[in-house]
């Protein structure tokens, strides 16, 4: 299963946190402490649903390299998203020997499979693909 964590928080008045309201002096401090906090949660949001979609296109990139004979590889693949802490979190691929099969035709064996390596050239991609809208912003 391939991974990909991106650490995001920040710091706002010596603490780091998500989303905060903090402790403002007076009018100014007020509306600027509530611009940045906004600010903040609002690109966290985009980015949260920027790995959401590269984790569904990581699935789907993995299902249409998927070898077919019974259908259960493609059936079998599978997706989480943690985005609940300062590191977010998605993957995508098959569970660890569900079915057995996949390790066997992701990598390849030494009498005949040949490697299809469909969730690395996915991650490969999926990254690159994230990057970019990271970067673009």
């Amino acid at each position: 299963m391939a991974q990909i964590g991106i650490k995001y928080n920040y710091r706002f008045g010596g603490a780091q946190r998500y989303y905060g309201s903090g402790t403002p002096n007076g009018a100014f401090d007020i509306g600027l402490s509530a611009f940045v906090v906004d600010h903040l949660n609002k690109s966290r949001q985009r980015l949260v649903l920027d790995m959401s979609n590269a984790r569904r296109r990581g699935e789907g990139l993995v299902r249409a390299k998927s070898r077919v004979d019974t259908g259960r590889m493609k059936s079998s693949v599978t997706g989480t998203g943690d985005f609940g802490t300062d590191i977010l979190k998605i993957s995508f691929g098959w569970e660890s020997m569900n079915p057995y099969y996949a390790p066997f035709q992701e990598f390849g064996t030494r009498t005949g499979i040949t490697p299809m390596m469909a969730v690395l050239d996915a991650f490969n991609q999926v990254t690159a693909e994230l990057q970019a809208r990271i970067g673009g912003r």
